[in-house]
């Protein structure tokens, strides 16, 4: 019974390899880790728990996930009894068509991002008034403020599936969704249940009807990436710092 307890009591330790007492103020959701962005964080190394990975940086808490709206979203409700008030979620994206000014290495931040996490609901395609979900409008107001000039400002969808993503390119186009990806809905619209306030930072890595993920992506392709997330790390450290002020 007492060892039943210790469990039930250990939760959060057990599931993210830190206690809650060890979650900062703003936390940073990462569904997938690029090789090399712990060392751009300053981070040394994550602590494993049984779902996610987790680890402290001067002014952070980084969580790597895993891939999914569950995943990311549960993540962000397994946060309401910490020191967390702030969330960031960053990661990749997936262009609808690229523009003049959008294209393959991108930083965008959504506006809006419709909720089409629904796997069985892409499927029998009865996702047309799907929710809509939003980052706090303060917070990104902040964040545009220092940041404008590097990142796109674009409408999101996440959907539930990769396979059928490329299917719904024309309702896409009919919403004026310009990007889609796998977490940012639940992200949102977790954070607004716990009371935390949230953004999120995308980089572009693949393009629908031009270069689909699972194209291998040329040495001058993933330079362009690879110098995009450096720079999307020096912005989202340089703004949380302001955070902290």
């Amino acid at each position: 019974m007492i060892e039943s307890m210790d469990k039930i009591m250990n939760k959060f330790e057990i599931l993210f390899g830190l206690k809650e007492s060890q979650i900062k103020s703003t936390c940073i959701i990462m569904p997938f880790l690029k090789k090399g962005i712990l060392k751009d964080f300053g981070i040394k190394q994550l602590s494993k728990g049984r779902l996610y990975s987790t680890g402290n940086s001067a002014s952070f808490t980084l969580i790597h996930t895993g891939i999914s709206a569950s995943l990311t979203g549960d993540a962000v409700l397994y946060l309401s009894n910490t020191s967390c008030k702030n969330i960031i979620l960053f990661g990749s994206c997936g262009l609808v068509e690229s523009t003049k000014d959008i294209k393959l290495g991108c930083l965008i931040t959504p506006l809006n991002c419709l909720s089409m996490e629904s796997f069985t609901e892409m499927l029998s395609a009865s996702n047309k008034d799907c929710n809509i979900s939003y980052p706090d409008k303060n917070m990104l107001e902040s964040f545009l403020n220092t940041n404008n000039q590097y990142v796109k400002k674009t409408a999101c969808a996440s959907v539930g599936s990769l396979n059928l993503e490329g299917e719904n390119v024309d309702l896409f186009r009919t919403k004026g969704i310009q990007v889609v990806d796998m977490e940012c809905s639940a992200v949102f619209s977790a954070s607004k249940h716990i009371g935390c306030k949230a953004i999120s930072l995308l980089y572009v890595t693949d393009i629908l009807a031009e270069k689909p993920f699972y194209m291998k992506l040329n040495k001058k392709e993933e330079e362009i990436i690879n110098s995009s997330t450096k720079n999307a790390v020096r912005i989202l450290c340089d703004f949380i710092k302001k955070l902290s002020l």
